[in-house]
């Protein structure tokens, strides 16, 4: 067995936006790990703004950007990259970021994968007809530091598509041309979640980088590999009144990516028992 070790290594952070410097310090200061950045046109596997489509799941796209680093780079790590962005559920119109880290071993064939999800997110969509419209929404997104995408409504494929607008002029000679390309003479306007055009996605992958560099600095305690962490949760915390199992998490599921052993760990919150409100007897 080849266990994950990192100190003394380098990790090549496969990106097609400047995600690399992100990871650097984490990687380091936890780790003793190098991160270099490998260029990749991961474009070819799905835009956000839907010109390609992106078919699949976020671990789908996470591998097929580890495909497109294989072919670039003989480094034992890889590093990938992937964001997705909705309305939270059950908050409205609040809206939330996942954004989902990869490290690949081609040694051993092994992934750990780490998560954070955060509603620090400038990520909005709208409908625009008037220049009025168009100011509003540039507010919302916090233009200038974030960059913007506008395309025209009623056009499939969507062209013409402009992104990373930064300034003021730019915006405003986009939508003309967008509005005048519509049929229906309005403009989709989107924040630009690429991560160089957008410092809070930016901030939001730093701190998964931070979580995974934690994770990966974590011992197995049957192999010693690092990467031993949460893979699931375990349900069937107690009622509070009757004691009956519910569907909250009564503890965590660790597991080892190289040999696969798992641990039972309790609730970091140290919680004991769930809300009666939660449980199926006391509140049917």
């Amino acid at each position: 067995m080849n266990p994950l070790a990192f100190r003394g290594t380098t990790v090549a952070f496969a990106t097609n936006h400047g995600k690399a410097h992100v990871a650097a310090e984490p990687f380091k200061r936890i780790l003793g790990t190098t991160v270099t950045e490998l260029a990749i046109d991961s474009d070819t596997l799905g835009t956000f703004t839907g010109e390609v489509e992106r078919p699949g799941s976020k671990l789908d796209a996470l591998r097929g950007k580890v495909q497109l680093a294989r072919q670039r780079t003989a480094e034992r790590f890889v590093l990938v990259s992937e964001g997705s962005f909705s309305a939270a559920q059950g908050l409205g119109l609040i809206a939330q970021g996942i954004e989902m880290l990869l490290l690949h071993d081609a040694v051993t064939g092994s992934e750990v994968i780490e998560q954070y999800v955060t509603v620090d997110t400038n990520y909005a969509t709208g409908t625009l007809s008037t220049q009025h419209e168009l100011e509003r929404f540039l507010k919302a997104i916090s233009f200038g530091t974030h960059a913007l995408v506008l395309y025209p409504q009623g056009i499939e494929p969507r062209s013409p598509v402009f992104k990373g607008i930064t300034t003021l002029d730019e915006a405003v000679n986009a939508f003309a041309t967008c509005r005048e390309a519509s049929p229906e003479g309005t403009v989709t306007a989107m924040s630009d979640m690429r991560a160089h055009h957008n410092p809070t996605r930016m901030r939001a992958i730093g701190a998964c980088c931070e979580l995974l560099a934690h994770r990966l600095a974590t011992p197995c305690p049957t192999c010693g590999s690092g990467g031993f962490g949460l893979v699931s949760l375990i349900p069937g915390l107690p009622c509070e009144w009757c004691g009956s199992p519910t569907s909250r998490a009564k503890a965590e599921k660790h597991a080892c990516v190289v040999c696969h052993a798992t641990a039972e760990m309790p609730r970091k919150d140290g919680q004991q028992s769930a809300d009666p409100g939660e449980c199926p007897f006391c509140n049917p």
